[in-house]
């Protein structure tokens, strides 16, 4: 029987891509995890730095892709404090500019966002208010203004985050592939590879029966 080449071997034990896709808030998460995970950040900033009236405008760099990532944490951590994941779509769907408790729920969370008012999401169940943010934000939870004089404002429990540059806030754009996608040629070895084993399979197999 023919013995696979390193290779093969090799090809054969690599780990696979990775894809983080979670389902609701979720709580101290690494960093590496998600850009790991087919994210690219597309907009950082400290929580005391005014995030915009306008998400479209702000977030021009976060074009490509449809799904979005709004997460903080403390200023240069590698542990995202909170993270939440959803469609462009439903994360910028307008919920009013008021605290009417109307959410867009998707994929686990209460999105909320409206110009000149404030963005942000919440567990899915209720219990946040939008003046412009909760006064007392649960866990899971993380508002932001959207103005152009003032930043915050809240990532968790952790609220007033107003002038705040110990906490960021940062957005994320799903470009998929789990961190590096293969070039051609590795592609071109894997398949390669892959052709092997079925190739030194079937010979095993022949010199069996």
């Amino acid at each position: 029987m023919r013995k696979l080449s390193a290779l093969t071997l090799a090809l054969l034990a690599a780990p696979a891509f990775a894809t983080y896709l979670p389902v609701g808030p979720q709580l101290n998460v690494p960093l590496a995890t998600v850009t790991g995970g087919g994210w690219s950040l597309c907009y950082s900033a400290t929580m005391g730095t005014p995030f915009g009236s306008s998400a479209a405008a702000t977030l021009a760099n976060c074009g490509a892709g449809s799904l979005i990532m709004l997460a903080g944490r403390e200023t240069g951590s590698s542990t995202l404090l909170v993270l939440a994941q959803t469609t462009k779509v439903d994360a910028f769907t307008n919920t009013g500019a008021a605290d009417n408790g109307i959410f867009t729920t998707s994929n686990g969370a209460n999105w909320f966002y409206a110009d000149n008012w404030s963005w942000g999401f919440a567990p899915a169940g209720g219990g946040f208010q939008k003046l412009e943010c909760s006064f007392t934000p649960p866990n899971g939870s993380m508002c932001v203004h959207t103005y152009d004089f003032v930043g915050g404002y809240s990532i968790n429990s952790i609220a007033g985050l107003n002038g705040s540059s110990d906490y960021e806030k940062l957005v994320f754009v799903y470009t998929g592939g789990g961190g590096v996608i293969p070039e051609p040629a590795t592609w071109a070895m894997l398949i390669a590879g892959f052709g092997l084993v079925g190739l030194a399979a079937r010979r095993r197999a022949t010199a069996i029966a």
